[in-house]
């Protein structure tokens, strides 16, 4: 064998470490059309610029507002605290996490006022496995199907008073099942809050935010996410003095991720062992 051909070899088994990732957007567009909690401005752009220079440079910069709790977005604790963590200040590692996805259409199809319960999170792990700690629990309501029509979102045609709104939510006793029992990291759905439109006390909410555990509002959920093997990535803007922000949430298959890290350990040794026996092989000739 030739160093050429040790070589070829070499970069052959190098070409095997990049692995194409198999990524779910779980983000609804910003848009004109993004749904909003009643006295939150909505999304607005306006252009700022637009140029030609000559016939081959376009040039276009915009600016845009929006409130921070509309659309997919990520809650941070000073959204209820007035000393919690900023979006500035949320640690990255909070916001990535092992996912699972508790199925409860069926549930919420029946009930617009449905709340998640602890048999139902038990009865979820008799089928699919203990929920593992530090995970991203996302509750799917089957409510994504319902995005952007805001009435059906809400569960209203009043969308100027909330206490007329009807969504499934997270029972207290659920979430603090999920916090004191499986120590979970992230809380998520795919509608507009985890706590009752009528319930002033927003007891989710401070449970889970007084312990930086972040909430996911208004998550699309495809219909191709599995209900567990796959990472949650929901890092926010670092905005100062920010309680929320809309966030681009995605998943990546556990089965790419692992793939790839198996398969670039393998190539790493199969060059090693390469490099080692093109050396042998230069030194004997």
């Amino acid at each position: 064998m030739t160093s050429l051909s040790i070589s070829l070899l070499l970069m052959w088994y190098s070409s095997l470490c990049h692995c194409e990732l198999s990524i779910i957007d779980m983000s609804h567009p910003l848009s004109g059309a993004t749904v909003y909690w009643p006295g939150q401005p909505n999304y607005n752009r306006t252009v700022l610029q637009r140029v030609a220079i000559g016939d081959d440079v376009w040039i276009e910069v915009g600016a845009y507002s929006s409130g921070e709790h509309g659309g997919t977005h990520v809650d941070a604790p000073r959204h209820f605290f007035p000393n919690g963590l900023d979006l500035k200040d949320l640690p990255l590692e909070r916001t990535i996490a092992d996912g699972v996805v508790i199925d409860v259409k069926a549930e919420s199809a029946r009930n617009s006022d449905y709340a998640l319960t602890v048999e139902k999170l038990q009865e979820w792990e008799l089928s699919n496995g203990r929920i593992p700690p530090k995970a991203a629990v996302v509750v799917n309501n089957g409510w994504t199907v319902r995005w952007p029509d805001p009435s059906a979102f809400l569960g209203s045609n009043d969308l100027s008073n909330y206490t007329t709104f009807h969504f499934p939510i997270v029972s207290i006793d659920a979430a603090r099942w999920l916090l004191e029992k499986r120590d979970i990291k992230i809380l998520g759905s795919d509608v507009p809050a985890p706590d009752g439109p009528r319930d002033n006390t927003f007891p989710v909410h401070r449970l889970l935010l007084a312990q930086n555990v972040i909430i996911l509002e208004n998550v699309m959920i495809p219909d191709e996410l599995p209900a567990r093997g796959f990472r949650v990535h929901a890092a926010p803007m670092r905005v100062q003095g920010g309680t929320g922000v809309q966030t681009r949430i995605y998943a990546i298959l556990n089965d790419v991720i692992n793939g790839a890290e198996e398969m670039r350990s393998v190539s790493l040794i199969t060059c090693v062992l390469l490099a080692v026996l093109s050396k042998c092989l230069n030194f004997i000739i």
